[in-house]
């Protein structure tokens, strides 16, 4: 079994590097802005209340917002040795997974702690481990049949079609009925296939409200949402703030 052999806490404020690897894992927990993560031909945005898990040799890239600031824990991983491994640096979750709300706070107060006196970090070090263990990671996809198949190809387009997915047209797609249908994509991601294309859907949005100059209207109406309130009080409840104040506090520092 993996087990953790080292762990270094900074805060860092990134500027995007280009294409690179580490020959450790890394653990980005946004503490302010949002960045976006690309790794291996996958990518994911990772804000408020989620953390990126970066694989030891993965290749990856990414594009943060002018105001963005992480806490990042780099860990090396040693066949028994030290302390168990987190599942979440095992491999066997997704690159990016959503954390407690409690427990984002008490790494933000881990990060503050660190960004106002460095020396605490190795202290804070064995803390911050403790909360990665509590961390239950989405389950990965995996395909074990034609019907796995099909949940995937239909879970890559939710988002993405102008008009709302309908559960029942899905589980007809996949040949499954609904019950059988919702059951498998879940288990296969981790949420229902509704809470699935919102997440997707936002997570587009983000993308706009950071990098154009698009009104809320326009952006609302391209995820797929003609009222603009609805689409507020959804971007409030994952994010914990409205679109216009989440496009402020992301162009604070480009402006």
């Amino acid at each position: 079994m993996e087990r953790v052999l080292n762990i270094n806490l900074e805060v860092r404020r990134y500027h995007g590097r280009g294409c690179h690897y580490h020959d450790h894992v890394q653990v980005l927990v946004p503490l302010q802005g949002v960045m976006k993560v690309a790794m291996e031909g996958a990518s994911g945005i990772v804000t408020g209340r989620t953390v990126a898990v970066i694989p030891k040799g993965y290749s990856h890239d990414f594009v943060p917002s002018g105001d963005c600031n992480l806490l990042v824990a780099d860990v090396e991983l040693r066949e028994d040795e030290g302390q168990d491994a987190p599942a979440l640096l095992r491999g066997d979750g997704p690159f990016v997974s959503h954390v407690q709300p409690w427990l984002w706070r008490i790494f933000r107060q881990i990060g503050a702690k660190i960004d106002a006196d460095g020396r605490c970090a190795h202290d804070a070090a064995m803390l911050a481990l403790s909360g990665l263990h509590l961390i239950r990671p989405t389950p990965v996809p995996k395909p074990q049949s034609k019907a796995s198949s099909r949940i995937e190809c239909i879970a890559a387009n939710l988002g993405t079609r102008n008009d709302k997915a309908v559960v029942g047209a899905m589980a007809r797609e996949a040949g499954l009925s609904q019950s059988h249908f919702h059951a498998l994509f879940k288990a296969a991601t981790g949420r229902s296939p509704r809470q699935y294309e919102i997440d997707q859907r936002l997570d587009a949005a983000v993308e706009r409200l950071i990098f154009t100059r698009d009104s809320i209207s326009e952006i609302a109406y391209a995820a797929g949402y003609e009222n603009v309130s609805a689409f507020s009080r959804l971007f409030k409840g994952r994010f914990g703030m409205s679109p216009g104040a989440f496009r402020v506090a992301s162009s604070a520092e480009r402006s």
